[in-house]
């Protein structure tokens, strides 16, 4: 097994010298996919779009959200680009897009900023779960060729009812990067995953509403699928770290897999 020893979605200058203008070289972690057909996960081109954006503005990004518009097939890098399109001193309305050889993969809007001074108040409270040593690694079958994002992951699952559309599942980075922005964004794009009917699925789109970081660790992820209607499912997560603090919260809409006629 092959481990990241670099944060995957953090992006670099692009050669172009504009302002707003990144690049993500796109490394075997980031990929997801069976062998021979590796494609860019979708949670890591949005944690390479925060990471742009907060490059761009020098502010944390408070919530983001990402359209997925077309493949990333055999990508070799990502280009993001971003730019201010409103808001105050405090915080900024921003907007970013991606594209592969000039092909337009994904369209992103996202807020980035703080209000200071605030208190921090946290209503959300992370559920009893037994702990990641006390839970199976997740089985099945796998969704990327070796030294891929899969590699990349310890899943364990706590808790799984599918009859309610219910699933709590723990996961940590194995390279022990910190649970930032970034890697949260990664873990919040494992939501089609969490259902057996909408698992192989294609996403729509997702949002992600980030609270705060954790050290490198366990995440606890709580999902619950909302409707699965229209062929596509809808669904929302909670994302807790191992001592229970709130980290953030996403959501998001994505295709079924087509039933076999």
């Amino acid at each position: 097994m092959t481990l990241a020893k670099f944060p995957f979605w953090r992006v670099v200058p692009s050669a172009t010298g504009r302002e707003g203008e990144y690049v993500l070289p796109v490394m075997p972690p980031a990929t997801v996919g069976p062998e021979g057909a590796p494609h860019v996960m979708g949670g890591v081109a949005l944690g390479a779009a925060i990471d742009a954006m907060e490059l761009a503005s020098d502010q944390p990004i408070l919530w983001a959200n990402i359209q997925f518009l077309s493949p990333t097939q055999h990508a070799e890098e990502l280009a993001v680009s971003c730019e201010q399109c409103g808001g105050g001193q405090s915080v900024g309305q921003w907007m970013a897009d991606i594209s592969v050889n000039g092909r337009p993969t994904h369209r992103i809007s996202a807020a980035l900023g703080a209000r200071e001074p605030s208190e921090q108040t946290i209503f959300a409270k992370a559920p009893s779960m037994p702990s990641p040593d006390d839970c199976d690694p997740a089985g099945g079958v796998r969704w990327g060729a070796p030294g891929t994002l899969q590699d990349q992951i310890d899943l364990r699952i706590a808790s799984h009812d599918a009859e309610k559309g219910h699933n709590a599942v723990w996961t940590r980075n194995l390279s022990g990067f910190d649970n930032d922005a970034g890697w949260l964004a990664i873990v919040s794009d494992l939501f089609l995953g969490g259902h057996p009917a909408s698992a192989g699925g294609s996403s729509l789109d997702a949002t992600f509403r980030f609270i705060q970081p954790s050290a490198p660790g366990w995440v606890l992820t709580i999902t619950e699928f909302a409707a699965f209607d229209r062929g596509v499912v809808h669904g929302s997560s909670k994302h807790f770290s191992e001592s229970g603090d709130l980290l953030a919260i996403s959501s998001q809409t994505g295709v079924l897999p087509r039933i076999r006629r």
